[in-house]
């Protein structure tokens, strides 16, 4: 007999979503939770200066953000990942398949507003049939 487990999917919508809008699991009924928001999303440091190292992550956000592409100088609608970690630090990188990433893990691990401890992760960098990079999301035994 095969086990199937119902999972909800998409945790973060990342479609259509409005320029500036932030989705998140953080407590902003409190002064403290508003302050951890802001914090993270003004201060986040970037992710690809810390590809590969585990990460104890206990929150994310998403942030639908505009990109100005450097060699076209077309504008695009994307979204902003920043994971926070156990010690309060952000690191953010504007990726949608990080954030497909991020959601299909909320699917099978829930979302971080159930966990009684933090989810160790790590991002990694990978690059498509094309040739283009991304980023991925994976779990880890230990942070």
């Amino acid at each position: 007999m095969e086990n199937t487990t119902n999972t909800e999917l998409v945790a973060f919508s990342t479609e259509e979503a409005a320029l500036g809008t932030v989705q998140h699991f953080i407590d902003t009924s409190t002064r403290e939770g508003k302050i951890k928001l802001y914090s993270a999303l003004q201060n986040a440091e970037k992710l690809d200066e810390h590809l590969n190292e585990p990460l104890p992550m206990v929150n994310a956000i998403a942030q639908a953000v505009q990109v100005t592409d450097d060699q076209t100088g077309e504008i695009s609608n994307t979204v902003r990942v920043i994971i926070v970690t156990a010690d309060n630090k952000a690191y953010s990188a504007t990726s949608p398949t990080l954030a497909a990433g991020v959601n299909t893990m909320f699917g099978i691990f829930g979302t971080p507003d159930k966990w009684s401890e933090p989810l160790a992760i790590k991002v990694v960098e990978r690059r498509s049939r094309r040739g283009f990079k991304f980023f991925s999301i994976e779990p880890v035994t230990e942070a």
